[in-house]
């Protein structure tokens, strides 16, 4: 009788936890995601869209489970499944906003996590993913001719940079200054590597230029200066971003503003061509790497005094980046590749090492709670029950290694004034090539949005 007491306490538990699956509790989302990531480097988008779980609304993968659907739907080209799976993660994460001052939810499942592991907790999208979606929202409003429907998404994803930029507080250093928390960081993995220059886990060069591209093909000069002008601070050594200043500092007609931009980029501005049309590529490489399972000592004391070191699983990723280059590009006698806009597995590193403080801080709770369910359940249940329990605790401590794991790893841009007409590109990335036609409008933009995944390059053509 004792024995199905703690039993119970232990599935009020987890029934705390929210609408976490079972898989959640002893499988990490890393190795759950593996077959759907391998179906998509070997260019079996459709099959990758059959693996992904079916969530509803509640559930607390939801919102991640619509973001790599999304995402898959997009690269499948199954724009109206993209398109719904898009919006439904937009509204659910509108309605998280909304609901967050009231959400006594929240702390349930924080109880039920404190009996299983972080992967029960709802999912709490970080600020470049939220980026992401407004950025890919924006490209299916452009895919449909919306201009206008794009301009919108992309001004929401520029607030969400900016509002992550205001909300930065002090929780990462309280996290940072328990003991045992700063002991187990010190044996974490080093992520500076992966890291490089970034300099937080949310400020996104690519969204901007595509912003400032939005905006000038608009006619909006000054928007578009201001978001090329952002997006120049977090990538300095793009081409693309130093010809459009450029350009825009002779379009906006101020002497004064074009040679204060030519000295601070070291080169003029050449001359604005007529009969020419702008061509812009963006290209998106890889799939961001996936966060890997780590076990590490946690010392603490128990609630009995006792001082003891427990064994605590953390996500990590490891220290090298993907293997992604950049695109060729040849056109009408010219040639380059496309230059980095922003590595997008630096930023999910860098969004990880500031959450891990605070992750090793509810692990150190969590350690505790199955410490005292495994005291209760040994001294009612004897034996029988410490080994259930300590079973149960030994199997369900995984770390959460949810993340948007169908984002490309890196992002990059090449763009190029050519003379009106057909035009034949020749676009290469490793193994992968392609010759694409494209019609060059005077005075228009067209856009072309590249992905390569494994040894498959794609292609969409958008005239803005």
């Amino acid at each position: 009788m004792r024995l199905l007491a703690s039993t119970g306490l232990l599935l009020a538990g987890l029934l705390l936890g929210g609408c976490a699956s079972w898989q959640d509790l002893f499988v990490s989302y890393s190795v759950q995601m593996a077959p759907v990531r391998s179906a998509l480097l070997q260019g079996r988008a459709l099959d990758a869209m059959a693996e992904v779980r079916e969530l509803v609304p509640g559930d607390d993968g939801y919102v991640l489970s619509r973001l790599e659907l999304g995402r898959i739907a997009q690269l499948a080209r199954q724009d109206p499944a993209s398109r719904q799976a898009w919006v439904a993660a937009d509204r659910a994460l509108t309605a998280q906003d909304e609901q967050a001052r009231f959400r006594v939810s929240q702390g349930l499942a924080q109880a039920g996590s404190l009996l299983t592991n972080d992967q029960t907790l709802g999912y709490q999208t970080p600020d470049y993913e939220r980026t992401m979606l407004h950025h890919y929202l924006a490209l299916d409003y452009l895919a449909r001719g919306d201009r206008e429907g794009a301009l919108v998404e992309v001004r929401r994803a520029n607030q969400v940079q900016e509002r992550a930029l205001r909300e930065r507080d002090g929780e990462l250093a309280k996290a940072k200054a328990q003991a045992g928390v700063r002991q187990a960081l010190s044996r974490a993995p080093d992520l500076d590597r992966l890291v490089g220059q970034v300099k937080n886990g949310f400020q996104n060069a690519y969204t901007f230029y595509l912003s400032g591209v939005l905006y000038e093909a608009s006619g909006d000069l000054n928007d578009a200066w201001v978001d090329y002008g952002r997006a120049l601070e977090i990538a300095p050594d793009n081409p693309a971003l130093q010809g459009a200043l450029l350009r825009l500092a002779r379009l906006r007609g101020s002497p004064e503003e074009l040679e204060q931009t030519e000295r601070r980029l070291g080169r003029k501005a050449p001359p604005l061509a007529r009969g020419e049309g702008r061509v812009v590529i963006l290209f998106e490489d890889g799939l961001i790497p996936a966060r890997r399972e780590l076990f590490l000592p946690l010392p603490l004391f128990t609630s009995a005094g006792d001082f003891r070191t427990f064994t605590v699983a953390i996500p990590y990723y490891d220290n090298r980046g993907a293997d992604v280059g950049p695109l060729r590009v040849g056109v009408a006698g010219q040639a380059g590749t496309t230059a980095p806009l922003v590595r997008l597995e630096a930023l999910a590193a860098r969004d990880l090492q500031e959450r891990l403080p605070a992750m090793l801080s509810r692990q150190a709770l969590r350690l505790l709670a199955k410490e005292q369910l495994r005291r209760t359940a040994a001294k009612e249940g004897g034996d029988v029950g410490n080994l259930v329990v300590g079973l149960f605790n030994t199997f369900s401590e995984r770390a959460d290694t949810r993340s948007w794991l169908t984002l490309p790893a890196q992002a990059s841009s090449w763009e190029a004034s050519l003379p009106a007409g057909r035009q034949s590109l020749i676009l290469g990335a490793g193994s992968a090539s392609q010759t694409l036609p494209i019609e060059v409008r005077a005075g228009r933009t067209t856009l072309i949005w590249a992905n390569r995944l494994g040894a498959a390059l794609t292609t969409r053509v958008l005239t803005l």
